[in-house]
């Protein structure tokens, strides 16, 4: 048996373990990490779960789960769809685009899809891809337990806050538990959850781990061979045999650095609107002392290594920021001014790269992809810019 590394968290030596011992052998994804995720379904860490399908490694995913997400990806695609269409007809008046040509447009990009038929496209299309399994609470769900679980509190409901709202990770765990117990198959479940950690710490048979590609990492330590491949690969970098390599993921990082959904953070004495302008990456390093990428497998499939490198990430980023008080009489809120505010700051973003011949004595670097993810930008703190104007006048 390969040895543990020894710095590996106790709670995944104790999955890495039962992965390689064969008790796990499934996993399953809470509706949190597709949030976290950004609900990309053909893209980053969640495009990585197509390597299950046709695997002996099952990919379930509760009834619930997939029902939600679907619910998820319905209500974003209608707000985006409704920011689109606003934004189309103001462009029409100052472009002159007719009518006519506004609907072909909308039609061409929208594809003449609801948002709930486009959600359920999406996630089907999914399913069909990673060759995942779906367990239907009506087949797999005690319905006793449940109410057992609710009545007693016991998790995942939590002693305060509105129970009912967790009765979706309820009917999710309790069906994934149902499936295990019938299968004999121990499920590693990711999730973020406070109330489904819980639930797994005292499970026999369902793992909680917070992170999907730590997941993926561990799953792929089955075999050996690909993690001895990852560090040689590394060795290799360290000792200087990819030194492009830095440069081509600095360039695919600012090309899709728009992938990232930035959260600007600001401390204010007044209410404030935020709007990212812009964001140029600066400067990329990988975050070990030796030189090395610090790669860690996710898939392995026809001859390419899928590995997975978190990397420090210098950027000046921009923001314009909106400032309004509330008006002591109408309540209205009255807008005072703005600011355009720029700052550096760094940021470690994921990013997975494609090495072909990773078992030979100079692998080919292939592609390089960056994770879409969220990251926070520190803009300190701000105030309205008036510049040479008398904030007092009447104007203000």
């Amino acid at each position: 048996m390969t040895n543990l590394p020894p710095k590996l968290p106790e709670q995944q030596q104790q999955i890495k373990l039962k992965l390689l011992d064969g008790s796990i052998g499934a996993i399953s994804v809470d509706t949190c990490i597709f949030s976290r995720s950004g609900y990309r379904l053909d893209q980053g860490i969640l495009r990585r779960l197509e390597q299950f399908k046709g695997n002996t490694f099952h990919l379930i995913f509760s009834e619930v789960t997939i029902k939600e997400v679907m619910r998820h990806i319905g209500a974003h695609s209608e707000e985006e769809k409704t920011k689109f269409l606003t934004g189309l007809r103001g462009i029409a008046k100052f472009w002159n685009i007719d009518i006519a040509k506004q609907s072909a447009i909308a039609d061409d990009l929208l594809q003449k899809l609801e948002p709930t038929d486009l959600a359920k496209k999406r996630v089907k299309d999914f399913l069909t891809r990673c060759g995942a399994q779906i367990i239907e609470a009506k087949k797999a769900l005690d319905v006793s337990e449940l109410l057992k679980c609710y009545f007693e509190t016991l998790p995942p409901f939590e002693k305060s806050g509105d129970k009912k709202a967790e009765f979706p990770d309820a009917i999710a765990l309790l069906s994934l538990e149902s499936w295990a117990e019938k299968s004999s198959i121990s499920v590693l479940f990711v999730t973020n959850d406070k109330g489904c950690k819980r639930y797994c710490e005292q499970s026999q048979r369902i793992f909680a781990i917070d992170d999907l590609g730590d997941a993926l990492t561990l799953i792929q330590e089955r075999d050996a061979h690909r993690a001895q491949m990852c560090s040689a690969i590394d060795q290799q970098i360290a000792s200087g045999n990819h030194q492009n390599l830095l440069s081509l993921i600095e360039s695919t990082v600012s090309e899709n650095i728009w992938s990232i959904d930035w959260v600007p953070d600001a401390d204010a004495a007044y209410y404030y609107d935020p709007e990212m302008q812009d964001v140029e990456v600066t400067g990329t390093s990988f975050l070990s002392t030796d030189g090395s990428a610090g790669l860690q497998a996710v898939d392995y499939c026809d001859g390419a290594l899928i590995a997975r490198a978190t990397i420090s990430v210098e950027v000046e980023a921009s923001c314009n920021f909106t400032f309004s008080v509330k008006d002591g009489i109408d309540k209205d809120m009255v807008c005072i001014g703005g600011a355009e505010v720029r700052v550096n700051d760094t940021v470690e973003v994921d990013v997975l790269i494609t090495f072909l011949d990773p078992d030979s004595d100079s692998p080919k670097v292939d592609a390089v992809e960056l994770v879409p993810a969220y990251r926070h930008i520190d803009f300190g703190s701000i105030e309205p810019d008036y510049g040479d104007e008398d904030p007092n006048d009447e104007r203000y």
